[in-house]
């Protein structure tokens, strides 16, 4: 009885260790997950600041505003990343541009604006 008892409580420490073991893993991926988007989104606004920022001269405000917008884009735009047909993959990254320029139009001066959309089509 006490060696089904011993065997009993040694099997029910491993799994309560293994199920430990797993949710630290698990929060450590979601930890470097959140890192890489947050990376993400700073590479995606450095971006657009490196394009301007010679010429057009950004305030900090703008350039806070501009790392908020593609704070608030990124999630879709992995997302969209994520789509396996192409087609479908290039009309919503389309779309995503449309109103990620739609939300720089607002923050940038109209000269800003215009020497960003001619940056962008040189760029890419």
């Amino acid at each position: 009885m006490k060696k089904h008892l011993l065997i009993a409580a040694f099997a029910f420490f491993l799994i309560g260790g293994s199920q430990m073991s797993f949710a630290q893993t698990k929060l450590e991926n979601q930890k470097v997950a959140i890192e890489n988007a947050d990376s993400s989104v700073k590479k995606n606004a450095q971006k657009v600041i490196n394009l301007l920022e010679r010429e057009a001269k950004l305030d900090a405000d703008q350039k806070t505003k501009v790392y908020d917008i593609f704070a608030a884009v990124d999630k879709k735009l992995r997302a969209i990343d994520m789509i396996e047909d192409a087609e479908e993959q290039k009309q919503k990254k389309t779309k995503m541009q449309a109103y990620i320029n739609q939300k720089l139009q607002q923050v940038l001066t109209q000269e800003q604006y215009k020497l960003y959309l001619t940056k962008t089509a040189t760029a890419y």
